[in-house]
């Protein structure tokens, strides 16, 4: 009789405990990404914030000093754009209600090229009519289109409100996240054993590449990206870089950006600034990212690129923005246990041969 009840018992705090931590799921699950995002944000920053303590100052002081510039540096974009989106729709419109918008002839000289003179200005022209058409079908959607528009737009202003969420659980993370971690650490020493500083290392590793590797190509191409703006006198460049940051981490989703403002430049008769922005965007910012961001990624970890492409696209369509890291960091912790368990595998494999060809 008391073996039964003690086994009642178990079961009934085992039951008692998962409820709890539904309960808790629960509770956290509209949080979980903010979190997570926290998190991500204090382990590639924590070395900056060591420094810090380091001066010395307190945990609070700390902290907060690395909250308000990350604050500023992540809120103040999304905030402008928030603010300014009603004022871009408004013109949008205005724009595109203006008849006077026509396809500019081809200048003279594209006709004075030798051989594919004259093709080139019947592409030219062809194109033109292309566009003109593609301009109707904005008119004629520029309603639905802007109403979108401003739904987007209210959509941003929830996700300014996630990151106000992001930003104070960041404090905690600061100031706690030693305490944090070593908890952290032995809650996975519990659950993987030997392999928990290999699965850390992994992780650590694959959370700098994409930082470093895939955000940080993208911040190089947007900042090559405002300065054609600003060369070719294009309004909006730091918002139009801002986006081109987003977009740079997608392989050629870059093309949105400049190929829009290239055709605006060619309906508003400055052809040879609209061949610029194409030119600079095809030549110089376009392969910025095939030399820098393999050379970024394969110095902090081992990983093939494609799983790093894979794990990019497929985390951002699965998670949204947070998915760019997870989805890479998942991809190469899989990779990397898996070529452990091979080794060991083969290893034991070799040993068990080596075994049975000793001679007694």
């Amino acid at each position: 009789m008391p073996m039964s009840i003690t086994r009642f018992e178990k079961a009934a705090s085992l039951g008692a405990l998962f409820l709890l931590l539904f309960a808790c799921y629960l509770v956290l699950s509209p949080f979980l990404f903010d979190i997570l995002w926290a998190a991500i944000l204090c382990f590639v920053t924590w070395p900056m914030y060591s420094r810090l303590r380091d001066l010395p100052l307190s945990s609070n002081r700390a902290a907060a000093c690395m909250v308000l510039p990350i604050g500023v540096l992540i809120l103040t974009p999304f905030v402008a754009a928030a603010l300014s989106i009603p004022d871009d729709v408004n013109r949008l419109l205005q724009w595109l209600t203006d008849n006077s918008h026509t396809w500019p002839a081809a200048p003279d000289w594209l006709k004075d090229i030798p051989v594919v003179g004259d093709s080139a200005v019947a592409s030219w022209q062809s194109f033109g009519e292309d566009s003109g058409h593609i301009l109707e079908l904005a008119r004629k959607y520029a309603l639905s289109t802007s109403s979108w528009v401003l739904k987007q737009g209210i959509a941003l202003a929830g996700e300014l409100v996630h990151m106000g969420f992001s930003l104070l659980v960041l404090f905690f993370f600061y100031r706690d996240g030693e305490e944090a971690s070593a908890h952290l650490v032995s809650v996975m020493q519990l659950l993987a054993g030997e392999q928990t500083q290999r699965i850390l290392q992994i992780v650590r590793t694959t959370l700098r590449a994409v930082v470093y590797g895939i955000l940080g190509t993208a911040l190089a191409q947007a900042i090559v990206s405002i300065l054609g703006f600003l060369i070719a006198g294009v309004p909006y460049a730091f918002a139009l870089g801002f986006a081109a940051f987003f977009l740079m981490i997608i392989p050629t989703a870059g093309t949105i950006v400049w190929l829009p403002v290239s055709i605006w430049l060619l309906f508003e008769g400055e052809t040879l600034w609209a061949i610029f922005i194409a030119l600079w965007f095809l030549l110089l910012v376009g392969t910025i990212d095939n030399w820098l961001r393999p050379m970024l990624i394969s110095r902090e970890v081992e990983l093939p690129f494609v799983l790093i492409l894979f794990g990019i696209l497929g985390g951002l369509l699965a998670f949204g923005f947070i998915g760019v890291f997870i989805g890479p960091t998942l991809l190469a912790t899989s990779y990397a246990l898996m070529l452990d368990w091979l080794i060991r595998k083969e290893r034991q494999t070799l040993g068990h041969v080596v075994d049975k060809n000793t001679p007694n």
